[in-house]
């Protein structure tokens, strides 16, 4: 289904979404869906939420050796928006605008100290 949607644009996302959370119920040791699942989030929400879904992959009894580097790509876009963020902190916004600001702010600062958190020899 994940394919499904990448390749036929036919928008089955939910269903691979499902299909994944069905393999983990099977089989939780295994980690291959978290890291299937890290690669449907995309960059929803800053890419909180695929690092949490690689993070679940690479801990698993059976990890997937190529969520590490999925991991680490998404660690080095939090180390440049976190740098682009930086330089753009002295404007001026409005509430509404600096509410959303703030809220990719914090995101893109977790990531990047998480990134700086991470053991560097794995």
């Amino acid at each position: 289904a994940r394919y499904q949607n990448e390749l036929a644009g036919v928008d089955t996302e939910l269903l691979a979404e499902r299909f994944y959370y069905q393999a983990l119920s099977v089989a939780p040791q295994i980690g291959m869906p978290f890291n299937q699942l890290g690669t449907l989030a995309g960059s929803k929400y800053y890419n909180v939420e695929a690092t949490y879904c690689y993070l679940r992959c690479i801990q698993a009894e059976v990890s997937f050796e190529g969520a590490l580097g999925n991991l680490q790509r998404l660690y080095e876009k939090a180390a440049k928006m976190y740098q682009q963020l930086r330089k753009g902190e002295g404007r001026r916004l409005s509430p509404s605008k600096k509410r959303g600001k703030d809220i990719k702010r914090l995101l893109v600062s977790f990531m990047y100290l998480q990134s700086l958190l991470q053991p560097k020899s794995r």
